[in-house]
């Protein structure tokens, strides 16, 4: 994570260029006159917050946060661009860096070309995406939107545009996984493996009027670890965080009725479950989600979804004689979200706008059915003016220790971030 040299270095490279570009006279007017921001079409933002407790199941509480975001994108010609975005923060006495994006686009004719680190997000229902497994997110990071905890992996993605339909292919030589909290418990000691190997998707889908949809097949690393044994010594139990092998078809639609948008995901997953002997390895699942939204003449907005998980071949982690065994098949199955043969429920995402839309209130609710558990992040956000903002919120998870979202009441959090773009 600690990237400071390379984020400063690939800024520079890129101001260089497009300096470059422009003496040359390939940049716009535009860019020309208004200097080395446009030419770059730079921005980025400073961000200064106020957070109760860290995301990762410790102890640490009242973290102040510092920040700097810069993105730079800047055009070569018509048919090439690049885009570079990055941030350096400090989290309490935590200083650390990230590169999230850094790659080069491509045209010609129909087809699309992105070469370098990149985010690639699949999926059209709200939050929930079951087929979105190709690049990954820190969960533990310290940010009121859920897309900033997004980072990107080192690929090529093509995509061939024929009228409303479109086909994407994507190869990922370098794996990074999904980043979320564990906890710590005494005696015992969890690692994180680094697998780096490549993976693939394809998509074909369907974009610009009507109906949407898409179908999708991901063949790779489960972006999601799995809680496994590592082995035991005189130090204690040792556990590892492993990324499986999986296969992911999935398909996605949406479109409108009337006032209404529809929506729904799902997708089937293969794991590597059978392969071997190790039970802690997540067995295949279905997940599907469908729902609607809608925008009231007030300008409220709602959007309510259903989601069913259905795991094959399920078996209860507690029938598991072995006392150690078991333990350690409970907490997999919690982190996996498999601790039961079919869980299903809702998520609700409320908002609405004050004050000429300088003031946002939203709910963001997720609720299982099955046992119980639920998370809910209220936000409200309010514009001081077109570059400062002031966004305060929360992280609320309540349910019973075996539960999904109930292993994660450690993480209930409140915060308080001023932002200003630029």
């Amino acid at each position: 994570m600690k990237r400071v040299p390379v984020l400063l270095a690939a800024i520079a490279a890129a101001s260089l260029v497009a300096a470059s570009a422009r003496a040359a006279g390939e940049a716009d007017d535009k860019a020309t006159q208004g200097g080395w921001r446009e030419a770059l079409n730079a921005s980025g933002s400073l961000r200064g917050a106020y957070w109760s407790s860290t995301r990762d199941l410790d102890d640490e509480q009242h973290i102040p946060s510092a920040s700097a975001w810069l993105k730079v994108a800047p055009r070569f010609g018509k048919a090439a661009s690049a885009h570079i975005e990055g941030w350096v923060r400090r989290d309490g006495d935590k200083s650390q860096s990230q590169m999230r994006e850094a790659y080069l686009d491509l045209r010609q004719g129909p087809v699309d070309l992105r070469l370098g680190q990149q985010i690639i997000a699949w999926g059209r229902a709200d939050e929930l995406n079951p087929t979105d497994n190709l690049t990954p997110r820190d969960y533990t990071l310290l940010v009121p939107e859920a897309s900033d905890q997004r980072f990107g992996t080192v690929g090529a993605r093509a995509v061939w545009h024929l009228g409303d339909y479109a086909l994407t292919g994507a190869w990922l030589p370098r794996f990074r996984s999904n980043i979320f909290p564990i906890g710590t418990t005494p005696g015992v000691t969890v690692t994180r493996e680094a697998p780096h190997d490549a993976g693939a998707a394809l998509k074909f889908e369907r974009t610009g009027r009507g109906v949407e949809w898409s179908v999708s097949y991901y063949d790779g690393l489960d972006p999601n670890p799995d809680l496994v044994f590592a082995g035991a010594g005189p130090g204690g139990l040792q556990l590892a965080l492993r990324n499986h092998p999986i296969r992911v078809l999935g398909a996605d639609v949406a479109g409108v009725l009337g006032r209404y948008g529809l929506r729904a995901e799902a997708a089937y997953t293969w794991t590597s479950h059978d392969e071997g002997p190790n039970a802690l390895v997540k067995k295949p699942f279905f997940y599907g989600v469908a729902g609607a939204d809608r925008t009231f003449d007030n300008g409220t907005y709602v959007n309510l979804q259903y989601y069913l998980r259905h795991i094959a071949g399920f078996s209860d982690p507690n029938a598991i004689a072995d006392p150690l065994q078991r333990a350690i098949a409970l907490q997999s199955a919690l982190i996996s979200n498999q601790r039961d043969a079919t869980e299903h429920g809702i998520s609700l995402r409320v908002s609405h706008r004050w004050l000429n839309d300088t003031l946002e209130v939203e709910l963001l609710g997720v609720i299982s059915l099955t046992r119980g558990d639920n998370a809910w992040r209220p936000k409200l956000t309010y514009a001081l003016s077109d570059s400062l903002k002031l966004t305060v919120g929360a992280d609320l998870f309540r349910g019973g220790r075996d539960t999904y979202f109930g292993r994660l009441r450690d993480n209930s959090l409140a915060y308080a971030e001023l932002k200003y773009a630029f």
